[in-house]
């Protein structure tokens, strides 16, 4: 039986926890998935320009699944709270015994991944959840009392040896390669409803490829001037990552070690 891996705000193959994971341990395959959501996003205040970069780096996506054999397939949910309801109904639809995803912290998003949890277990289906969007948990790292530190040097200090004793900041391999699937891949839609950006889509390039081109300029560019050209609103001096990271198409760990690199 397949497993299912859920995308969310992590729109990439490369350095991906739970994908890496799920191609791993799978024997039968990988199906992926994406929720449209109109109604979680108004909740959230989604920007028409960051669905539009959501939908853009969907189709790039599917094209770097597609050579690992694992079809995208993308439905909709009306209301938020549907959400979990409509990924169990696709496990079942398409046969899939267990769910791999990477954890959210904000509250509706914990609170709809806890109900998807509980929704698989009841049908007795493997629920698997990965650390992928931050580098640590939240809270994990705290003084020696046990207490959040209140000043940031020594949480720095403690965060850097934290880290490094977890090798938290490993980047984990491309995902493994998977047999051969009967599932076709949805076609990606060009709109949703209610979010037309009007936004030129050449000022962000889609796709996680993009996300990393990025990266590169700025450490080999921007990153020396960074501390005096960042509050200079019309000099480039910033990394342009943050859309890229909101959604996903690069990691946190890729940021720091193309840091360290340049170091």
């Amino acid at each position: 039986m397949p497993s299912l891996f859920w995308f969310r705000s992590d729109l990439r193959t490369l350095d991906n926890t739970a994908l890496f994971a799920a191609c791993k341990a799978s024997n039968d395959g990988v199906i992926a998935l994406f929720v449209i959501s109109p109604g979680e996003w108004r909740v959230h205040d989604f920007a028409p320009v960051k669905v539009d970069l959501m939908l853009r780096s969907l189709e790039v996506l599917s094209a770097s699944l597609a050579e690992l054999n694992i079809p995208l397939r993308i439905i909709e949910a009306s209301k938020p709270t549907d959400v979990p309801k409509h990924v169990l109904k696709f496990a079942q639809d398409h046969s899939c015994d267990s769910l791999y995803f990477n954890k959210e912290y904000e509250v509706n998003e914990s609170q709809r991944d806890e109900k998807a949890k509980s929704l698989f277990e009841l049908a007795d289906k493997h629920v698997y959840i990965f650390t992928d969007q931050v580098v640590l948990e939240p809270g994990s790292v705290r003084t020696g009392e046990g207490n959040y530190y209140t000043v940031f040097s020594p949480f720095k200090r403690a965060w850097i040896k934290h880290a490094s004793q977890k090798q938290a900041i490993k980047l984990a391999d491309k995902p493994k390669k998977q047999p051969p699937s009967n599932t076709l891949a949805s076609l990606i839609p060009q709109h949703v409803g209610g979010f037309e950006s009007q936004i030129p889509d050449t000022l962000w390039p889609a796709g996680e490829h993009h996300a990393r081109k990025a990266l590169t300029y700025f450490v080999n560019k921007r990153i020396n001037d960074y501390k005096p050209a960042r509050d200079v609103p019309a000099v480039l001096g910033t990394s342009s990552l943050s859309p890229y990271l909101a959604i996903g198409c690069i990691s946190p760990r890729q940021c720091i070690h193309a840091a360290m690199q340049a170091n």
